[in-house]
């Protein structure tokens, strides 16, 4: 996976380049910079708030911190074909799921409320790790959707874990375990010379996992009526969670909002969409005093609120 010490030495060298490109293509004048400040790798934060404190001020230019979650949630009101961010729909139910967050949120003008997650693994990180095991590289989750869509989900059986006292949190420990252990068992000879056990597996996988995050679904729109459902991040591009979170908004009547494929991993798309939010509210950040923050406790100053159920029933 990703190692942190690397990624943000390629963060220091990448970034000028990156941003020379982006000014070459810009249709315009550069007029507000916003910038992840938090949660994520406190070593590749460092290099990109610093850069963006530093390029605002002295360009004197306003400077917005946008939470990496929140540019994952505004992901799906954005399109590729230049045009606006359509209106957020109010209440909307929204996955987010990616390499290092699972987790459900209520997204209302005011707040963003989390109202479940995982209690351990992401869901992303289980298909990298176990994808590395068969030795299908990083990022894995790619590969294991392509071999899944030829495979039996019912061929290999794998564990659902439920959570008796959280019931709309998810574990994915249990079943990457398991998963990993059964790869294990059969040894890399049975996998490489029987393409149907690998892609049966991955397809058992896939579902193992897409079953975990929609299984707090209808409870959660029970409760909280949602007019319409969302996903994002990295694990929002598998194909089979794109099909049943589509196939379940129809069967109740909910609009679906999923990001282009181009979308569903870190972008500067949905920070700057983020940020453009945020600053067209009256926020602004101090370039002199903005920090990094890695806990996903952490918000920027400013931000929307955002605050878990737990939180709120205490």
């Amino acid at each position: 996976g990703v190692v942190p010490e690397l990624a943000s030495r390629e963060h220091l060298r990448a970034l000028p380049m990156m941003v020379d490109r982006a000014l070459d293509e810009a249709r315009g004048p550069v007029e507000l910079v916003a910038v992840t400040a938090g949660p994520g790798l406190i070593g590749a934060l460092l290099v990109g708030v610093r850069f963006a404190a530093a390029f605002a001020w002295a360009r004197r230019l306003p400077l917005v911190a946008v939470d990496h979650l929140e540019g994952h949630l505004v992901s799906p009101l954005l399109s590729l074909d230049g045009e606006a961010a359509r209106p957020e729909p109010e209440p909307m139910l929204a996955l987010v799921a990616s390499g290092g967050h699972s987790s459900w949120y209520l997204m209302e003008s005011d707040s963003r409320r989390r109202l479940g997650q995982t209690r351990d693994d992401a869901a992303g990180e289980s298909f990298d790790k176990v994808a590395q095991v068969l030795g299908l590289g990083y990022p894995g989750g790619p590969a294991m959707d392509k071999l899944a869509r030829e495979g039996d989900s019912q061929a290999v059986a794998l564990p659902r874990p439920q959570l008796p006292d959280a019931p709309l949190d998810f574990s994915f420990s249990g079943l990457k375990s398991a998963a990993i252990r059964w790869v294990r068992t059969r040894g890399a000879d049975e996998l490489s010379t029987d393409g149907t056990v690998l892609r049966d597996f991955a397809a058992s996988f896939e579902a193992a996992v897409v079953d975990q995050l929609l299984q707090p679904l209808p409870e959660l729109a029970r409760r909280h009526r949602p007019v319409a459902l969302a996903a994002s991040g990295g694990v929002a591009a598998n194909t089979l969670l794109r099909r049943r979170l589509s196939d379940w908004g129809r069967e109740h009547d909910l609009e679906v909002l999923l990001p282009a494929p181009a979308l569903t991993t870190d972008n500067a798309v949905m920070i700057a969409a983020a940020g453009q939010a945020a600053h067209a509210l009256g926020r602004e950040d101090d370039p002199r005093r903005l920090d990094a923050r890695a806990r996903e406790a952490w918000q920027p100053p400013g931000m929307r609120r955002c605050e878990s159920a737990a939180s709120e029933s205490r």
